[in-house]
């Protein structure tokens, strides 16, 4: 299989993910370490990619674990973990069980959202810009693909809580505008 760039991890997204991809991309983009490539997993699978991480909101669509060792999917408590990824990593804002939890879920009198990302051993606030509060889920989807190809956690919340600066979703690339 190919690797996309030598230096770089790439992390492979399911259809239905586009939100958690805007987030994913604006915390890569953000945090300057630049060592993560975004892909489509389909793409993916069509270029015999071999990628760090599988991010999906449920089952992944297509038997995938040949392409990612790792799979990145929302906890539901009667959903089995998918068969033959090495590790599975879960996230919910509902259900305490996931590996990753959005807790204490608040608007504030700015407009902007808060909650705290809870993993094992891990807890940091994380802040939503205006109007983006319907979005909990999507960051925190990113949030554990991100850690999951092995961004520390505190790159995270600091990329997350960044500037209001944009990520164009379709190029990646930074910009004043909203995507």
């Amino acid at each position: 299989m190919a690797e996309l760039d030598a230096g770089r991890k790439i992390i492979a997204v399911s259809n239905g993910t586009e939100r958690a991809t805007y987030f994913l991309r604006r915390i890569l983009g953000n945090s300057g370490i630049g060592a993560y490539t975004v892909t489509m997993a389909q793409r993916a699978v069509e270029r015999g990619e071999t990628v760090s991480v599988l991010l999906t909101g449920d089952a992944p669509e297509f038997p995938v674990p040949a392409l990612s060792r790792t799979c990145v999917m929302r906890f539901e408590p009667d959903r089995q973990k998918p068969p033959g990824f090495q590790n599975v990593v879960t996230y919910s804002t509902k259900w305490d069980c996931a590996d990753f939890t959005a807790r204490n879920i608040r608007q504030l009198p700015n407009g902007t959202t808060a909650f705290e990302i809870v993993g094992v051993g891990i807890i940091g606030r994380a802040r939503l810009g205006e109007g983006l509060g319907g979005d909990v889920e999507a960051a925190l989807a990113a949030a554990a693909a991100a850690m999951a190809a092995g961004m520390p956690f505190a790159e995270v919340l600091k990329a997350l809580n960044g500037s209001d600066e944009r990520i164009d979703p379709c190029s990646g690339r930074t910009e004043d505008k909203e995507c």
